[in-house]
């Protein structure tokens, strides 16, 4: 009897030792991954923007081009994208912003929120606002983004004056097609 009770304390620490171990890892682990922990954030120079949801911010080490996390502006040759890219010009070209990144897309982008120093509305969600922007209904579940989408479709603000005004992403699809939009 005696010899079972030494047998179940010591497993029973083993036990104790290798769950502390793993919570230890799961720590760590947590801690030195962006995806886990927080997200980095930093601060640049917006160098160019490209379009209305690309820009290149320097940074320390060199350059880094972004997309704007959750939202699509209109894309080269659709109603609207002109506005998007001359409005994202407006707010943050040759201006200091601070990045938090969310990941890296595709094309190796890295795909954060973008706000003007000093400033407290992010870049995406004044675009969404102004109506020059779709919350991305793939990469966003974000209630704010789509409060606000409703409320520039309502106000028939920016390409929402347009009758119906087709999603980047479908124009994109379209296009890769050679289908007409």
């Amino acid at each position: 009897m005696k010899s079972s009770k030494i047998s179940i304390h010591r497993f029973a620490t083993k036990c104790r030792v290798f769950s502390v171990g793993i919570l230890k890892i799961l720590l760590l682990a947590w801690v030195v991954t962006p995806s886990w922990g927080w997200a980095e954030e930093w601060r640049g120079r917006v160098v160019r923007v490209t379009d209305g949801d690309t820009l290149v911010v320097a940074r320390a080490g060199g350059e880094e081009r972004i997309r704007v996390a959750e939202i699509d502006t209109p894309e080269h040759g659709q109603p609207f994208a002109a506005e998007a890219k001359a409005f994202t010009a407006q707010m943050v070209d040759q201006k200091r912003v601070r990045v938090r990144e969310k990941e890296r897309d595709r094309y190796g982008r890295l795909v954060a929120w973008v706000t003007p120093e000093g400033e407290q509305q992010e870049l995406g969600v004044a675009l969404v606002r102004a109506g020059l922007a779709w919350r991305h209904i793939y990469y966003s579940k974000n209630r704010q983004l789509a409060k606000l989408e409703q409320e520039a479709r309502n106000r028939k603000t920016g390409l929402w004056s347009e009758p119906n005004p087709t999603p980047p992403w479908v124009w994109k699809r379209n296009h890769r097609r050679g289908a007409e939009p």
